[in-house]
């Protein structure tokens, strides 16, 4: 155990001070995102494709090809904007107080 601790304690002081809620960061919400949507899309191509031919027809040409290949370059960008955009910290927290590390 004191090899563990050894080992978590440099990782440890470079974390930010609420690390312990990253769930509540918009940024870590886009990543996890991001991450479920990928996963899906190569762990399950073939259902992929048949939810893409179940669309009719003329809803699959509202959107243009650019489109469907850009959602994960749109989740990256809104991970960086989320960011990059201070959040408002838990409602514990003493009010006026925002966040500034995303």
């Amino acid at each position: 155990m004191t090899l563990l601790r050894a080992w978590w304690a440099p990782i440890r002081a470079r974390l930010i001070d609420d690390a312990g809620r990253w769930w509540r960061f918009w940024s870590m919400r886009f990543a996890i995102l991001g991450a479920l949507l990928e996963s899906f899309a190569r762990w399950f191509p073939d259902q992929v494709r048949d939810a893409w031919t179940w669309l009719p027809d003329d809803m699959r040409a509202l959107l243009p090809g650019w489109l469907t290949r850009s959602v994960p370059l749109a989740l990256f960008v809104a991970v960086m904007i989320a960011r990059l955009v201070p959040q408002k910290l838990p409602d514990r927290a003493p009010a006026g107080e925002e966040r500034t590390d995303g």
